[in-house]
């Protein structure tokens, strides 16, 4: 079940219930979270790209058996750069941002 949400510039189908969200869903808010990174403080930041790195690394072991072993090479080696960047004191977002938009774009392939 969904639930359809009609908010200028977020056309989102939001997860009710229990169900994990589809991964077209997920890929389309990280996007939204990245875009968003240098709009926030340095702990805002932080925070945010914490969240961003959970979520990829949930949907990079979802997509998992639906890509082939060199791909899952590439998503985890982009996974652990942003992790690498997320875990310093002050994350660099010229490091963070295309890590995390190259692989929400590869994410957002997998059928």
């Amino acid at each position: 079940m969904s639930l359809t949400t009609h908010a200028p510039g977020l056309p989102v189908d939001l997860p009710t219930g229990g169900e994990p969200a589809s991964l077209s869903w997920q890929v389309s808010v990280l996007g939204d979270m990245v875009a968003t990174l240098d709009t926030l403080t340095r702990a805002g930041q932080q925070h945010l790209i914490g969240k961003v790195v959970a979520v990829v690394r949930d949907q990079v072991r979802r997509a998992a058996p639906l890509v082939s072993r060199r791909e899952r090479e590439i998503l985890a080696g982009l996974v652990e750069d942003m992790a690498h960047e997320s875990d310093r004191l002050s994350p660099d977002l010229s490091v963070f941002t295309p890590r995390a938009e190259r692989l929400i774009e590869l994410l957002a392939l997998v059928p």
